[in-house]
């Protein structure tokens, strides 16, 4: 676990300062979301946890020989990338619920925030994530990395849209707000897609190393 840990921390060093800055606006935005919509706000920063969790991914030749020098097993890196961006996710989604509780304390009226509807945005999250990582790991030594940032917006933008639409949110939320079930199915979905795209992960590299 140490070793997953460094790895992910190596990633974070690599990207901390633009991490920071992206953090920064996004979070302001969300505030802004948070007096019309907390859930809207939890959506939006959710949006940007995905696009945050993908800037990992742009990396230089020097960087991808120096990891591949670093002791420790293929598994052991793809495990790091991926929890450095389940963390990110974490901490945006938290974000968007503090800002959106601060916002209803200040006197805005921005919905109800129910537990089963968080539980499934942060499951369509993780799935996206899942998406997201593999195409990353698969398409970037063939495209290069300047291919990475469109290759990244694409499931943020995807799952922005679908946060944001007044329609769909007002359908999921009376499916949700009437039984948990739904989103906490949503949630175990959105786990199982990160273990399986571990797996796929690893193939791909495995797969690349050996030709």
């Amino acid at each position: 676990m140490k070793q997953i840990i460094g790895y992910m921390e190596y990633d974070y060093m690599n990207i901390k300062y633009g991490l920071w800055y992206m953090i920064l606006i996004f979070s302001f935005v969300s505030v802004v979301f948070s007096m019309e919509s907390g859930i809207g706000a939890v959506g939006y920063m959710l949006f940007g946890g995905l696009i945050l969790a993908g800037t990992t991914f742009n990396v230089t030749k020097q960087n991808v020989s120096f990891t591949a020098l670093v002791p420790g097993s293929t598994l052991q890196k793809v495990l790091g990338r991926y929890l450095g961006g389940i963390v990110c996710i974490v901490f945006c989604a938290a974000f968007g619920v503090l800002s959106a509780f601060i916002v209803r304390a200040a006197g805005y009226d921005n919905g109800t925030m129910e537990l089963s509807l968080l539980s499934a945005l942060v499951g369509v999250t993780l799935l996206f994530l899942a998406l997201q990582n593999v195409m990353l790991y698969l398409m970037i030594p063939v495209l290069g990395a300047q291919f990475a940032g469109i290759i990244r917006m694409v499931p943020g933008f995807i799952l922005f849209f679908l946060v944001m639409s007044a329609g769909k949110m007002e359908i999921a939320s009376r499916i949700l707000q009437y039984d948990y079930l739904p989103g906490l199915i949503m949630f175990v979905v959105g786990i199982v897609s990160i273990a399986i795209a571990v797996f796929v992960s690893c193939l791909i590299i495995r797969n690349r190393d050996n030709e």
